[in-house]
């Protein structure tokens, strides 16, 4: 699986990446954070590449460095993450949000919900 990046407002810029799928993908709602110290779950969503809201998604992959782990992907901009306290929509310019080009995520599936 290729994931390709443009530079971005949501986090930058990030190099590609390749990762050998081992799983389908599935729809992921939420990720598990650590927020000021404790575990939290977190809305996630993808973004396209003008920043609009898509399904993040999660399928397990073998890295080289993580072994087989959960990838979160969103779209070209990557993902965007919520913290629990934020209830409004999805915007680069919330302070309660933040982006990511992607989470690698243990194997056990315990740190994401899905639909």
């Amino acid at each position: 699986m290729f994931l390709r990046f443009e530079e971005n407002p949501n986090f930058g810029f990030s190099d590609d990446r390749v990762f050998q799928e081992r799983s389908d993908p599935k729809e992921v709602t939420q990720v598990l954070r650590n927020r000021d110290g404790k575990d939290v779950w977190c809305d996630v969503t993808g973004l396209n590449n003008v920043g609009v809201p898509q399904p993040a998604l999660a399928r397990k992959v073998e890295d080289s460095g993580e072994g087989v782990c959960y990838l979160v992907y969103g779209g070209l901009w990557g993902i965007r993450i919520k913290d629990p306290i934020c209830k409004d929509e999805w915007s680069l310019n919330d302070p309660h949000q933040w982006g990511e080009a992607f989470l690698l995520l243990p194997a056990d599936g315990a740190d994401i919900r899905t639909l």
